[in-house]
């Protein structure tokens, strides 16, 4: 309760406006590209992996289907590669969203290459895989849901016609 009365951002729309008021519009877009690539490379990553996955357990099975408890194991370990090769992008995406911009005033993190050379340097290279173990505790059984869905589902609409 008195904890509440101080808090700095208490909706959406008061945040955005206190950040732009304080950093700037150009605040609300930190990370913005480090985030962008993140999800395009965590993406690639996991139905690459997947993918590969799937057809070599096809192959040794000698079947055309996976059954649903497999695409949920392929998912899960597959939705783990993502995150373990972009980790780097994450680590810099939060350094970059956390620092204050004030102006006059030079900031410490200004794009993806500078920051990761800089962590690294700093901190070790360890350091960009900061936050993995929890990271990869959340988004792998999300995933393994996620592609046993896409093949319940896809499936389904294939023995329905709508797909050939």
């Amino acid at each position: 309760p008195s904890q509440l009365a101080r808090r700095k951002y208490t909706n959406v729309a008061q945040t955005a406006y206190v950040i732009v008021k304080e950093e700037g519009i150009g605040a609300l877009y930190k990370g913005l590209v480090p985030t962008m690539m993140r999800q395009g490379c965590n993406q690639a990553v996991n139905f690459t992996m997947y993918n590969i996955f799937k057809r070599k357990l096809l192959e040794i099975q000698n079947t055309k289907e996976l059954v649903h408890w497999q695409s949920l194991v392929l998912g899960g370990i597959s939705g783990g590669f993502g995150p373990i090769v972009n980790n780097p992008l994450d680590v810099v995406k939060t350094r970059m969203q956390k620092q204050v911009i004030k102006p006059g005033k030079p900031v410490k993190y200004t794009g993806i290459a500078q920051s990761i050379m800089m962590i690294a340097k700093e901190e070790g290279t360890l350091a960009l895989w900061k936050g993995i173990t929890p990271r990869l505790m959340r988004i792998m059984p999300g995933q393994a849901i996620t592609f046993m869905t896409y093949e319940a589902v896809s499936s389904s609409l294939t023995e329905k016609g709508y797909f050939v």
